[in-house]
């Protein structure tokens, strides 16, 4: 959070306030009645009481602005990742102007800060604060249970006047709004081996040599001093070096969005998983079938953990389709998308709810290229369409696992890698 001096103040009477000003404006009112000047002062002052506590509040609260205008928010890690707990430090420290003698202030001085629900698992937030003549520093801990954007802050100054008649809850700063990433499952043991072998694409080369190794042909528009000449004379055709990832096998996740929350989690963190663990692999994955969001081109093409971070990032904000008519519109635009831009060799999964006739028919051409796999999620009510799906899905070239919401991804990704060996 960037410094700031927003500051919202809500003050409230407390039972020894509201009994102070009730009395002082009946005393005041019988001493008019009665006409009795001494109730009259004693009532005015009783009122007036309540009223400098309020101004007594206002200047301090200015005061407090004026001496510590800093408020430093730093979350870790960032984004934060669904399960992976993560911690939030407020740092509120004083102007240099305002510098030296003030631990009567920052010691009288009650904060604490808010956050969303989604971001603490419901609990109450319970910061360690750490106190110093010129700062006022607070830690606590965050426990994110959901995908999506949540607000922290802002930070909350408890006060109070020194007779207790007035109570201040003072916002200061603005909230911030974190991402949270879904939670994501490390298949990298295994996901290089439904990747297949073939790190390296080595062009029109039966027993290639050690030279040959990372090459590819010529292609319009590449750098042509990035030439092999002796290995583009020994072959007759122009060869280049390709770049430490060419030749890696690129693959392509289609997702689904299911209209139930439960079912909505579940696969967009099985997409994520498969997904992030194709790319630490060192291959370049697309993630399509979400929307505009998504990525229509491959990421990871360089590799680095900034392909895993634009993976993530996509699935942020997610959301289940309006009907389930448009969830199958989009996932038939994601099976000819990735029928017609597949790269040679690149292999496809898709996680999806049993699907209709035009959704099948816009996926069958994929299972033919034999590198297809899908995950079909049943459910109690459509478990007899989600085998239809799979039939459907294996006379064309898929190899399908049905499975149910909250199924183990682990589990379910071996079940797949088993189905290439056994292929």
């Amino acid at each position: 959070m960037k410094p700031t001096t927003t500051v919202n103040a809500s003050m409230s009477l407390t039972s020894r306030g509201v009994g102070m000003l009730a009395c002082g404006i009946v005393i005041g009112a019988l001493g008019v009645g009665l006409s009795t000047p001494v109730m009259v002062y004693v009532g005015v002052a009783m009122t007036c009481a309540v009223v400098l506590a309020w101004v007594w509040m206002m200047l301090a609260l200015g005061a407090f602005v004026r001496r510590f205008p800093h408020a430093e928010r730093t979350i870790r890690p960032r984004p934060l990742t669904v399960g992976v707990p993560g911690s939030v430090t407020v740092a509120i420290r004083a102007s240099r102007a305002h510098r030296g003698p003030g631990r009567g202030v920052i010691g009288r001085l009650q904060v604490r800060e808010q956050a969303a629900a989604e971001l603490t698992g419901g609990a109450a937030t319970r910061a360690a604060v750490t106190r110093s003549p010129d700062a006022l520093v607070l830690e606590y801990a965050l426990h994110p249970v959901r995908r999506g954007r949540w607000d922290v802050g802002p930070a909350l100054m408890h006060a109070a006047d020194p007779f207790g008649m007035l109570l201040s809850d003072t916002a200061f700063g603005t909230a911030e709004s974190v991402s949270v990433w879904p939670q994501v499952t490390d298949l990298v043991g295994t996901a290089g081996a439904l990747m297949g072998q073939a790190d390296r694409v080595v062009v029109r080369a039966r027993t290639p040599s050690t030279d040959d190794a990372a090459l590819r042909e010529y292609r319009e528009g590449d750098d042509l001093r990035r030439i092999h000449w002796a290995s583009s004379a020994r072959r007759g055709a122009m060869l280049v070096r390709s770049d430490e990832h060419a030749g890696r096998r690129p693959a392509t996740v289609i997702l689904d969005l299911p209209l139930g929350h439960e079912a909505l989690e579940w696969s967009i963190s099985a997409a994520a998983s498969i997904g992030v663990s194709v790319l630490e692999t060192g291959h370049p994955v697309r993630l399509l079938g979400a929307g505009p969001a998504t990525a229509a081109t491959h990421l990871g093409q360089r590799g680095g953990d900034l392909a895993r971070a634009e993976l993530l990032d996509l699935t942020v904000d997610l959301t289940s389709p309006v009907t389930r008519a448009a969830g199958d519109a989009r996932l038939s635009e994601a099976a000819r998308a990735a029928a017609e831009g597949a790269i040679e060799g690149e292999v496809t999964v898709a996680i999806i709810d049993p699907a209709t006739d035009d959704v099948l028919d816009a996926m069958a051409p994929i299972g033919a290229t034999g590198r297809a796999w899908a995950i079909v999620r049943a459910d109690t009510h459509n478990a007899d369409d989600a085998e239809i799906t799979a039939t459907r899905l294996g006379r064309a070239g898929w190899r399908v696992s049905v499975v149910s919401t909250g199924a183990d991804i682990a589990e379910v990704w071996r079940s797949l890698v088993a189905m290439q060996e056994q292929a």
